[in-house]
């Protein structure tokens, strides 16, 4: 059983990107264990997500991106992003080039 990601936007980004995202399947309550098929969904899934999920932790470790509080508008919120973005690869070249 794939699972798709539901909600309001999902379709329309189903439509527009031509893309279906995958989620991993989860036991059931009582479920003793997986069905092979859901095991090696859930484990596929994982490999692609890990690296993904270790980057973003480490942009969050460096710059806390996500504190944005006192962001008020559309292009505040651009300013913060992508002014701590350009930090997280300054200190990412900053640390290559100086190893």
């Amino acid at each position: 059983m794939i699972k798709l990601i539901n909600g309001p936007d999902a379709e329309y980004i189903r439509r527009a990107q031509n893309l279906t995202v995958l989620t991993p399947v989860k036991k059931q309550k009582g479920q003793p264990h997986l069905k092979p098929q859901d095991q090696w969904l859930a484990t596929a899934v994982s490999r692609v997500r890990q690296p993904i999920e270790a980057l973003f932790a480490w942009i969050e470790e460096k710059t806390g991106i996500e504190c944005a509080s006192k962001v008020r508008s559309y292009n505040g919120l651009m300013v913060h992003v992508f002014g701590e973005l350009a930090a997280a690869l300054f200190f990412w070249n900053f640390l290559r080039v100086s190893s």
